[in-house]
């Protein structure tokens, strides 16, 4: 499967992707994937697409507040595949040093009223670092952030 990445994404995915959205994160969440990239200074993003052009996954890189961050969703039904994975590496491919926000906690409930678990788990195999002092606490969101840097080889 190859990463298809793209700065300019169709209304058919920008569709695809708000859904994935929508049906991945806490349903506190709704609908802001259309406002994540509001004052980024540039951004790209990664899709990977089933052989019927359906986004399945998808992460985006972007500068904001002088940092590179990110954000990823793998759908339900294609867990477990190594997708996730594999965007992380195209992420860490593409860039020196990244952030993100990630929910740490297990409390939340997705749309379709199962609870939403923290990837976390995900995150720490795949080398990233957590910032315990760096947390957004509040009624939508409660969150850390998370670090990768490549470290020379």
């Amino acid at each position: 499967m190859q990463i298809l990445k793209t700065k300019i994404l169709s209304q058919h995915q920008s569709s695809q992707i708000n859904q994935l959205w929508n049906d991945e994160y806490p349903i506190k969440l709704k609908d802001r994937f259309p406002i994540l990239l509001d004052g980024a200074n540039w951004y790209n993003h990664y899709l990977l697409e089933d052989a019927h052009a359906n986004v399945i996954a998808w992460a985006v890189d972007f500068e904001k507040e002088g940092q590179v961050r990110f954000s990823i969703i793998v759908g339900s039904d294609h867990k477990q595949k190594g997708l996730g994975g594999m965007l992380i590496d195209k992420l860490k491919d593409e860039n020196k040093e990244f952030y993100g926000w990630v929910i740490d906690h297990n409390e939340d409930i997705k749309a379709n009223g199962e609870a939403y678990k923290t990837p976390m788990p995900f995150y720490l195999k795949h080398g990233f670092e957590i910032l315990p002092e760096n947390r957004i606490d509040t009624e939508m969101i409660r969150a850390v952030l998370i670090k990768w840097v490549s470290r020379p080889e």
